[in-house]
């Protein structure tokens, strides 16, 4: 991994990870960057012209910076659980004066596509993944490009599928990361495991790059769990 951030000119290994719905502006990517460290924008949620003016507005300034996208894993909704659901949401939604009862669960690619398109013609060094996995002939299109591919994965199991879909690193992303998870079976409960057990369980699996995020912790989480002649990610 060092190696990738090398070749960028970025000298922090501490990136911005993207936050979608409004958090990681082009501003706090350019800050990232200017900071030796790298940014990303994130396109969840996000119109393809939209993230398009975006990513113009952080290659104005001359800094490195990724993108992130949601890739495509149709979990199915039940009706009655959706229901359920919106009606435990209602009285929140009543402070904004919405209504949740008016339609039911609707699956929706995020624009995948045209914002896969968008960045195959208008390359940024790095694109991640949240959610989904892409299929391999996506991966070769961003890599022929000129585009280092990075896959977010909570387990064992995940990375090496995102490694036999021919990815350039991995995302390793610990359950105590912020009341969130990149799980691609958001349908099942999370594995209780520390993040750097998980860690040396991907790294047993697969030899690719790794960068850890999701319950970071300090030192003092990581050098005890060390083996010999390794050190922290």
């Amino acid at each position: 991994m060092s190696r990738l951030l090398s070749d960028l000119g970025v000298e922090l290994p501490v990136l911005a990870a993207p936050m979608a719905g409004g958090g990681s502006t082009p501003e706090l990517v350019v800050a990232a960057g200017r900071a030796g460290s790298l940014g990303f924008l994130a396109a969840g949620y996000k119109t393809p012209a939209a993230l398009d003016e975006q990513m113009r507005r952080v290659r104005a300034e001359g800094v490195p910076f990724g993108v992130n996208l949601f890739a495509p894993n149709p979990v199915p909704v039940p009706v009655d659980a959706y229901a359920r659901y919106a009606r435990a949401m209602q009285a929140e939604a009543d402070r904004y004066g919405l209504s949740l009862s008016a339609t039911g669960p609707t699956e929706d690619d995020d624009d995948w596509a045209a914002k896969i398109d968008l960045i195959v013609g208008s390359p940024v060094p790095w694109v991640s993944f949240t959610f989904g996995i892409p299929d391999a002939r996506v991966v070769a299109t961003l890599r022929r490009a000129g585009i280092t591919v990075l896959q977010s994965v909570t387990s064992a199991e995940e990375a090496d599928e995102a490694a036999r879909a021919g990815v350039d690193a991995l995302i390793v992303q610990g359950p105590a990361a912020g009341g969130h998870s990149a799980t691609l079976t958001p349908d099942r409960p999370l594995a209780s495991v520390s993040l750097p057990h998980l860690v040396a369980r991907v790294r047993s699996t697969v030899t690719l790059p790794i960068i850890a995020a999701g319950g970071i912790g300090g030192p003092a989480t990581w050098r005890p769990r060390c083996t010999r002649g390794r050190t922290p990610p």
